[in-house]
């Protein structure tokens, strides 16, 4: 079938407009920072205090440069190697794309020497400690690295011609965007290589899916007679990606975090959750695209399900930094409290994932809920408030309790989100919109761990995935057409 044509205006601007989705990252990243106040200055004697202006510029110059990453091997993967003909505006955005990466980069150097040496961002430039960083220590030989890979690209893109000149400025941009799985936590210490080779994988895997989307969508936007051919390929290099990107994430996720109740216990691990989640809508939105805009090859479809997508890639963007700076947990002992977050994202947002991915075989869930709804949205929120306080117990093991634990709230959340999609579910919506944080805020009074502040935000996280929960509901609500009645006329 023929790709349906876009309007020249739209055909345009898709691409951009798509990529201000992943603006979404920039909130979530500062407010979860903020929450675990690491975006404030600390004062321990002996050691260096790190500037304010540090604190918020690092982060944000990360998510700049990971955005710029995943740009660059987008457009370079699609336009000089997936697509019939090489795009040469793609290419060229490409090499745009590389020197605000390389930007990024630079800045990058003395918002190190600031964080690492706690001075002021105006005496970070000094040459003698800039070139001690850049030669005597890993990090600043993989930054002159990084560095020097960038600035191929950005010269390089402009002047691809064809399939081998794309597959050599492709495999500099890979070789760069590699070299930050190097730069983490698993980087600056021996003994971690796989976990490094696993994050530089996972870093791959991630800037071709998002910069890959944004870069079909405009190629098929300015040229709908390629969009069958496009959209299929990048199809299955989507699902390529989307395998090595769970496989690796799952490794690395291992080696850093210790079973499941440091995953809902710790900080660190909700935001491995967290991830994963967003994970996990990202593949519905794509088995959603394989089975309605694949085999039509319709461009509109694709930009109209790819804002979505960019949307959520966005967010896990910012969780991404999020989590580049935050320290790995030690393990979780008997008297550890479940999240507040992970409440959130085991009670409400993977349970409306699972229900949204699987409508037609949950019938059974349906009937069952569909009569009395709002008792589920009770229920939701007791098993919420009972699970915050017997997991710390540690009952039959701090790993036990915390699996069961797991399994009660994706449960009773899964059956509450069918009743809320059910004919009655909107008393249900409402019922659970005062209930739940009620019940969230109650749990952090018991024994309070977390900031009132990392509360809020998990409790507003719920409050946004009920809010998704009715939108959804609208959404699948089908109006059945209703035959006219013929009035039957006695015949005399």
């Amino acid at each position: 079938m023929t790709a349906a044509p876009l309007s020249p205006s739209r055909a345009i601007h898709a691409g951009a407009r798509l990529s201000v989705g992943l603006l979404a990252g920039i909130p979530v990243l500062l407010l979860i920072l903020a929450t675990l106040g690491a975006l404030s200055q600390t004062t321990v004697e002996g050691l260096p205090v790190v500037p304010w202006q540090t604190l918020w510029s690092l982060p944000l110059d990360r998510w700049v440069r990971d955005i710029a990453a995943s740009l660059v091997l987008g457009f370079v993967v699609v336009g000089g190697l997936l697509v019939p003909r090489v795009d040469q505006r793609l290419v060229r955005m490409a090499s745009l794309a590389a020197l605000a990466w390389l930007i990024a980069l630079l800045a990058q150097v003395p918002l190190t020497v600031s964080e690492l040496l706690g001075r002021p961002l105006s005496d970070s430039l000094e040459p003698q400690i800039v070139l001690s960083l850049l030669t005597q220590t890993q990090l600043g030989q993989l930054l002159v690295a990084q560095i020097v890979l960038v600035s191929f690209v950005a010269l390089l893109g402009w002047v691809i011609l064809g399939r081998v000149t794309a597959a050599i400025v492709l495999a500099l941009a890979a070789t760069a965007a590699g070299l930050t799985g190097l730069m983490g936590h698993s980087g600056l210490h021996s003994g971690h290589t796989s976990s490094s080779i696993s994050l530089a994988i996972h870093l791959l895997a991630v800037g071709v899916w998002v910069g890959g989307l944004i870069a079909v969508c405009s190629h098929v936007a300015r040229h709908p007679k390629d969009a069958a051919v496009a959209i299929r390929r990048f199809s299955t290099l989507a699902l390529v990606c989307v395998i090595v990107l769970a496989e690796s994430g799952l490794l690395n996720a291992s080696l850093r975090v210790d079973g499941v109740a440091s995953l809902i216990t710790t900080a660190y691990g909700t935001l491995i959750l967290a991830k994963a989640t967003l994970l996990a809508a990202l593949i519905v939105f794509g088995w959603r695209q394989r089975r309605h805009v694949v085999p039509t090859g319709d461009s509109t479809s694709l930009v109209r399900f790819a804002s979505y997508e960019v949307l959520l890639m966005g967010i896990a963007l910012g969780l991404s930094v999020a989590l580049s700076r935050t320290a790995p947990p030690a393990g979780a002992i008997a008297g550890d409290r479940i999240t507040a977050g992970a409440l959130a994202t085991l009670a409400l947002a993977l349970p409306l994932v699972i229900a949204w991915a699987w409508p037609a075989r949950q019938g059974w869930l349906s009937r069952l809920t569909a009569g009395y709804p709002e008792p589920f949205a009770v229920a939701l929120a007791v098993v919420t408030y009972v699970v915050a306080a017997v997991v710390p117990s540690g009952l039959l093991g701090i790993g036990v309790a915390a699996v069961l634990a797991s399994v009660a709230l994706v449960g009773v959340g899964w059956a509450f989100c069918v009743a809320a999609l059910g004919p009655r579910g909107l008393p249900a919506l409402v019922l659970a919109a005062v209930l739940w944080p009620t019940a969230l805020w109650l749990a952090s009074r018991s024994d309070p761990v977390e900031t009132g502040a990392q509360v809020a935000l998990a409790g507003a996280a719920g409050l946004a995935c009920l809010a998704v929960l009715y939108f959804v509901r609208r959404g699948a609500r089908v109006v059945t057409p209703i035959d006219p009645v013929r009035e039957e006329v006695p015949v005399a």
